[in-house]
């Protein structure tokens, strides 16, 4: 990449959106025409950041400056309407217009100034389509290509802006190929971005990461290995300096008490020094409540000392806990099956893959489900589900199976986190409920809220609890569960699955991440 230039300005930043406090302090921002990331958990604003400096969101308010340099290209997650066609997409439907009048003998002026010297564009078109390993029809809608395929589609048309561009969790749906094809696309990009994702091989490539929490937004030299050592760094250091200033606190307490001692002892000398002295009574009340003054005045001195390492503890509290994996619950024990606990013969799916599937999984196997977009990965989990009917073939399932998507929408339609483990775990003690939920983080205010509100990671917290408040751990069939997901919700996930004491069937396009929870089967569909 070429010596880097600045390409937008951040001074005392700091956004909000109606009925949401201020996410963060004012941020100083500045980025350059080179590869850089945001990160940090979820629910903490980083899709907000950046559809706040794309001007995106007319709900969303901020203070402070906000300069582009340069014009920049925003790539959100939310998706374009689906019934457009390609060329409509990508802004070619004039142009294709103009050349279909022109070829039916139309010689309209306008139709030529359109054109230009783009005669050959629908060809051209179609070979770019070839070349991206995208169906070649520019009429196709847009709700024809799978989920990957449109987000191939999407990135294309914004590598083509050759803008700065701000680009938001866009790996998600790729399929390995199309990642590839994606790290590649980065790496040659001369523009510059600011990329929002948890893809660590994306991070991988990248010159700088910033990393957004309360505290506000740090920046670490280097790509996401180097963001992991120096973050640990300070982690230590913070850890180094809390233990340090405990042990001040408790030295601070210590000759603090002794000196109240020492004084109450000089107070009640004083006391009685008064009784037996032949001293004037007003020159004895004189030393007395200057005894008491000073007394009150140590007092007062130490209870300030107290409050400001105790402040400084807090703060360094706070800085600890933003870095901390949650505990998780503990989950109870797989019930015991005689035989296979899923049996496919010669399945046939309705969609992707036509080549028939046969397997088999015990009550306790791991397997591991790969595929490109499109090949029936989703489908296949929701026919052992029950949701769909395969076009033919033999499925058995002995036990209760648990489907779960990317977005965990079995948690969708509740008001609250109470009534969703009230409601699939038959538990009836709100108050054990509630203290199970402080457990893993979700304090009163947040139980206000109703489950497709909270972030991802308590979403996957609240999960967490409800499999373990079951009286039997459930099979799990994971659609893609590692989409979406923070750095700490997806190290929490990968520790909760590695304990987890029944089996579970994992559909993931990233295998390589996964391989330390020990599968023994693999499902592949091409």
């Amino acid at each position: 990449m070429s010596e880097s230039s600045t390409v937008l300005l951040c001074r005392q930043f700091q956004w909000t959106h109606p009925g949401l406090e201020l996410l963060h302090p004012a941020i100083d921002l500045q980025l350059q025409n080179k590869a850089q990331a945001l990160v940090g958990l979820n629910g903490c604003g980083k899709s907000l950041f950046l559809r706040c400096l794309a001007a995106q969101d007319s709900g969303l308010a901020y203070s402070g400056e906000l300069l582009w340099q340069q014009p920049f290209y925003y790539l959100a997650q939310l998706e374009p309407d689906l019934n457009q066609s390609i060329s409509c997409y990508l802004g070619l439907d004039a142009l294709f217009d103009a050349l279909d009048r022109v070829e039916a003998g139309s010689l309209d002026h306008t139709d030529f100034d359109c054109i230009g010297d783009r005669w050959l564009a629908k060809a051209e078109l179609r070979q770019w389509l070839v070349d991206l390993n995208l169906p070649a029809d520019p009429a196709l809608p847009l709700k024809a290509l799978s989920g990957g395929q449109l987000m191939k589609l999407r990135l294309a048309k914004a590598f083509a802006t050759k803008q700065f561009l701000l680009l938001d969790e866009v790996s998600n749906h790729l399929d390995q190929q199309a990642r590839l094809w994606l790290q590649q696309q980065l790496k040659q990009y001369k523009a510059g971005y600011l990329l929002v994702s948890h893809d660590v091989e994306l991070l991988s490539t990248v010159d700088c990461i910033y990393q957004l929490s309360p505290l506000g937004l740090e920046k670490y030299q280097g790509n996401y290995q180097d963001f992991l050592q120096q973050s640990q760094r300070l982690k230590q250091q913070l850890q180094q300096q809390n233990d340090k200033l405990k042990k001040q606190q408790n030295r601070q307490q210590q000759q603090q008490q002794l000196l109240l001692e020492q004084q109450e002892q000089k107070h009640h000398q004083a006391k009685k020094n008064k009784a037996h002295a032949n001293q004037a009574p007003i020159l004895l009340g004189r030393k007395a409540q200057q005894a008491e003054q000073s007394h009150g005045r140590l007092q007062l001195q130490v209870q300030a000392q107290q409050q400001e390492l105790s402040a400084r503890r807090q703060q360094l509290q706070r800085q600890l806990d933003c870095r901390d994996l949650p505990k998780l619950p503990s989950v109870a024990a797989v019930k015991a099956c005689s035989g296979p606990v899923l049996y496919c013969d010669g399945l046939v799916l309705p969609y992707g893959s036509k080549a028939p599937l046969s397997f088999q999984l015990d009550v306790q196997q791991r397997c591991v489900v790969t595929g490109s977009n499109g090949s029936g990965k989703s489908t296949l989990l929701k026919i052992l589900a029950g949701f769909i009917q395969p076009t033919q073939g033999l499925v058995q399932v002995k036990q209760q199976l648990w489907y779960l998507d990317q977005h965990l929408s079995l948690l969708d339609d509740f008001p609250d986190a109470v009534e969703a483990i009230r409601t699939l775990t038959m538990s009836q003690q709100e108050s054990q409920i509630r203290t199970c939920l402080s457990g893993i983080g979700l304090g009163a205010e947040r139980l206000k809220l109703p489950t497709r509100q909270l972030s991802g990671g308590e979403r996957m917290k609240l999960l967490f609890l409800t499999l373990a408040l079951q009286p039997y751990a459930p099979f799990l069939l994971l659609d893609e569960p590692d989409n979406h997901l923070d750095f700490q919700a997806l190290a929490v996930l990968k520790s909760f699955l590695q304990t987890y004491p029944a089996g579970f069937m994992l559909v993931t396009h990233q295998e390589a991440q996964w391989q330390q929870l020990g599968f023994s089967a693999l499902v592949r569909l091409d």
